[in-house]
């Protein structure tokens, strides 16, 4: 009778993985290049995504939605100080996917909204420190005032940030399902025909999706979305839907350190030196 159970075991594991691989698949739209293995090893993967929104010259301007300049940089000090090393979402899946390097403290800052204060206010002080981001905006807002424009955004791109896509017009894609073919699709095809780029992600407006949408995002063309959330661990599972840490206006050191994983200082290990044969 024991050996019976063995068998039966040896019989059903197989069977059990290769279904939940499949329900995986099914259910967040992976790539085609993500394979049954990398799913079965279930690669997780630590890497802060911090969210913001306006960063404000004003600092009496302070609000859920609007850091002032003097907090941002003394958050982007402080995360220099504890060895982080940003990267972009794209990297963050390629590693997640493919399993290509990432620094020992990587981390994810990400824009929404496309306003035109990131790229006067926080670019410069993220420049200082190496640093650089990602930012998703609104297709209809590419010729409105006070928001990213083309020149901007290329300026961006050559110094290795990336521009993704927040929807067509910032519509709760949940709300109505008969207008995410416009806000997911149109959106990303006039962003790549305005900046000759391919849009690797999307970002949820209000980070708000459902199974309908999160497939819609995979069936249009995105490779990634990201939402809102409370973690700091991804995986082959969450790629459309990465959770990301908001950071709001008012909040102290001590609360933005609540919303990373290291907040000892850090300094990575000095390059070694190789002598010719």
């Amino acid at each position: 009778m024991c050996c019976d159970f063995k068998w039966l075991e040896s019989v059903m594991k197989p069977f059990i993985v290769f279904v939940s691989i499949i329900l995986i698949f099914c259910l967040t739209g992976l790539p085609a290049e993500v394979s049954a293995e990398s799913l079965e090893k279930g690669r997780v993967v630590t890497v802060p995504i911090l969210l913001y929104h306006r960063i404000s010259s004003d600092s009496s301007a302070d609000s859920r939605y609007s850091v002032s300049v003097i907090d941002f940089k003394d958050q982007m000090e402080q995360l220099r100080y504890w060895g982080y090393s940003p990267i972009t979402i794209k990297d963050l899946v390629d590693h997640i996917n493919r399993g290509h390097s990432l620094p020992r403290r990587p981390i994810v800052i990400t824009f929404d909204d496309g306003y035109l204060d990131v790229f006067d206010n926080a670019v410069p002080i993220m420049e200082r420190y190496g640093f650089t981001g990602t930012v998703y905006i609104v297709a209809n807002r590419l010729n409105s005032d006070g928001f990213l424009q083309v020149e901007e955004l290329q300026e961006l791109l050559n110094h290795g940030w990336e521009v993704g896509s927040h929807g067509m017009t910032h519509t709760e894609l949940t709300q109505n399902h008969t207008l995410v073919r416009n806000e997911i699709l149109r959106s990303r095809l006039d962003i790549e025909d305005a900046l000759g780029i391919k849009v690797f992600s999307l970002a949820y407006p209000f980070g708000s999706l459902d199974i309908y949408v999160s497939s819609k995002v995979f069936d249009y063309g995105y490779r990634a979305a990201v939402g809102v959330g409370n973690i700091s661990n991804h995986s082959n599972g969450t790629v459309y839907n990465l959770s990301r840490r908001e950071v709001q206006g008012g909040f102290d050191l001590e609360a933005f350190a609540e919303l990373l994983p290291w907040t000892n200082h850090f300094l990575p290990s000095p390059l070694r030196k190789y002598l010719p044969d």
